[in-house]
């Protein structure tokens, strides 16, 4: 199949903690620069039109597994792993085209095995996962097959977290964007970008990072929502139901604090508290004696029963329960945390990588105050130490450094799951000896490679014609002058 012909289909899984989100979209060919810097959302929502770089995607299908209840919009809380892998297979079956599936790319939640030299870990989900329920769960092998794409073919499949997919594909479309602008205004950056960090804030906080071009996986993958951070002073909350099988067990992390499960589990333990303290109040304003007080024993047996009870119904574990989080006001004293807590992870990305961009996405992420608050609070943690760097020189600068998501309507990790399956389909091209249109369509800069590569080749062949010429006048010059000695000696 041949991408410029717009026949090349590819499969995409933006694997979720709570949900799966699946999609089948046909490849145009590449887009004019006009066209595209002219789109900021990066995606046609009238047609269904999503740009990665300077390639085009029809979304044909699209699903969400398991989908909201049409009367309530909530979320079914009882699926299995097994239940939405099976119908996510269903649904690649329906729609597989004529001549199947070019290529699929899975971006999943971790953590997850990620090297495809591991047999025994690739495409699994990790026993160290909080989710209990997806520990060792297969991922990739029965999506693989209702695509067609096992076998041979599996050298187009990809699979990688829903960090560092949606890394790899912002990082790409980004330098496309630099590129764009640097020929629109004929001038070249002094700072090409290679480096960014993605954040996603959902159920988990995950980081995929790209330094020097390059997506990072090492060991494993980076597992940055699980640093430890500097909590807000007089902080009680002392970490989520998931922290039994996470690193510090969840107390005083990134994850611990500003995932929805941990700030959903806060506000209950919030709300537990302020009922205490109203029963506290009205048994104290009634007690003998007109004291407010009550006996210690039986106030600290009152407090006792106040504590957070973590079940399988009232905790952030629940996705019906996390659904309160879009109802709380932007004052509320939740956002204070998850903003500090992100706050502290953009810092240490900053120090530690020195990553040029931070990309932030997820569900928390759709409350928009949250960027502002963050960009403050990364001001006052970094405490003037960057102030040399132009670009943290001040705190407005700060809004070209934090930025959101290049496709926010769609979804980054579903455009990190197209990007893999772009990659993968490309380099399955270059090594069969590659077809027209089909190399480099997702490589932002290829273009601009080829480019210089031909201008180089120009620029060397001129030189050697050059230094030829200088060579041969130099020769003739030579000889006349020793037939001119010649002749003077007759």
């Amino acid at each position: 199949m041949n991408m410029a012909d717009n026949k090349a289909y590819l499969a995409a899984v933006e694997g979720g903690g709570t949900t799966f989100v699946v999609s089948v979209a046909c490849v145009s060919s590449s887009s004019s620069s006009s066209s595209v810097a002219k789109n900021n959302n990066n995606n046609d929502e009238n047609n269904n039109i999503l740009s990665i770089g300077c390639t085009k995607l029809h979304l044909l299908h699209t699903a969400t597994i398991p989908k909201r209840d049409d009367v309530t919009g909530e979320i079914p809380n009882n699926y299995t792993p097994e239940e939405i892998i099976s119908e996510a297979c269903s649904f690649f079956r329906t729609h597989l085209p004529p001549d199947g599936y070019s290529a699929l790319g899975i971006a999943s939640f971790g953590p997850a095995g990620v090297d495809p030299k591991s047999k025994d870990q690739y495409g699994k989900i990790l026993s160290g996962s909080p989710k209990k329920q997806w520990r060792g769960v297969d991922i990739l092998s029965p999506i693989k097959e209702a695509c067609g794409l096992s076998g041979e073919l599996e050298k187009r499949v990809a699979f990688d977290t829903d960090c560092n997919a949606p890394a790899m594909a912002e990082f790409k479309h980004r330098c496309w964007q630099q590129q764009q602008q640097e020929q629109s205004s004929n001038t070249s950056s002094s700072k090409p970008l290679t480096s960014l960090s993605y954040i996603t804030i959902g159920t988990g906080v995950g980081v995929g990072l790209v330094l020097n071009s390059q997506p990072l996986h090492g060991l494993l993958h980076p597992e940055g929502g699980h640093i430890c951070i500097q909590p807000l002073p007089d902080d009680k909350f002392t970490g989520y139901s998931w922290g039994a099988k996470s690193p510090y067990k969840g107390m005083g992390t990134v994850e611990g604090v500003a995932s929805s499960v941990a700030l959903t589990e806060r506000w209950i333990q919030m709300e537990q508290e302020r009922e205490m303290a109203k029963k506290l109040y009205a048994k104290g304003s009634g007690g003998s004696g007109g004291n407010g007080s009550s006996p210690s024993k039986k106030r600290d047996e009152e407090q006792e029963q106040s504590k957070i009870s973590i079940n399988d119904n009232n905790n952030g574990d629940n996705a019906q329960t996390r659904e309160i989080l879009s109802t709380l006001p932007n004052n509320h004293p939740i956002w204070l945390h998850a903003s500090n807590a992100i706050a502290n992870l953009c810092v240490s990305l900053l120090l530690l990588t020195s990553c040029q961009k931070i990309v932030l996405g997820g569900g928390i992420m759709k409350r928009d105050i949250v960027y502002s608050m963050v960009r403050s609070r990364v001001w006052t943690l970094l405490n003037g130490y960057l102030d040399s760097v132009e670009e943290l020189s001040d705190e407005r600068k700060l809004e070209d450094v934090i930025v959101g998501s290049s496709w926010e309507e769609v979804g980054s990790g579903l455009v990190g799951a197209f990007a893999l399956a772009l990659d993968a389909y490309e380099k399955d091209g270059e090594e069969e000896g590659g077809e027209e249109g089909r190399t480099s369509l997702l490589d932002s800069d290829a273009s601009g490679k080829k480019k210089t590569a031909s201008e180089s080749e120009e620029q060397r062949l001129f030189t050697s014609g050059v230094l030829v010429g200088i060579g041969l006048s130099f020769g003739c010059v030579l000889m006349m002058s020793l037939l001119g000695r010649g002749s003077a000696r007759r």
